[in-house]
C-alpha cells in the first residue's frame, strides 16, 4: 500500500523510515482495502474541492495527523503547500465522485 506515498506523496522519501505514516495515508489505505478503485491521477496533486469540503478533511484527518503540530507543510503554510499523499488521493477520490463523505467518516473511524 506505500504506492499511495510513492505516487502521490510529494514529501515521501523511498528508503526512509517506512513505519511512519500519516492520517491521510491510513484512511486512503482504509478506503483501498474496503475495495475502492482509484482513478487516474496526477500524483501529489489534490483535486480541488470546496472549502467548506477541505476543511472537514482538514478538521477529521489532519487534526489526528502524528505530523499536524510541527511536520505538516500543507497546514504550517495554510493549504499553500502540497498535502500529504493520502489527502491528496483523498481529494480526488471525492472530487471524481468514487466515494462520498460518509465512506471517508466510515474510514476515518477505523484509521
Amino acid at each position: 500500500m506505500k504506492i499511495i506515498c510513492a505516487q502521490y506523496c510529494p514529501y515521501h522519501k523511498p528508503g526512509t523510515n517506512e513505519e511512519l505514516e500519516c492520517r491521510g495515508f491510513a484512511v486512503a489505505q482504509r478506503l483501498i482495502e474496503a475495495g475502492t478503485k482509484v482513478p487516474h491521477a496526477e500524483p501529489a496533486k489534490a483535486a480541488s474541492l470546496s472549502t467548506a469540503t477541505g476543511a472537514v478533511l482538514r478538521e477529521r484527518i489532519c487534526r489526528a495527523c502524528s505530523f499536524y503540530e510541527a511536520d505538516c507543510d500543507f497546514i504550517l503554510t495554510e493549504g499553500k503547500a502540497l498535502p500529504c499523499g493520502g489527502f491528496a488521493l483523498i481529494s480526488h477520490l471525492l472530487r471524481s465522485g468514487v466515494v462520498t463523505m460518509d465512506d471517508v467518516a466510515d474510514m476515518i473511524s477505523l484509521a
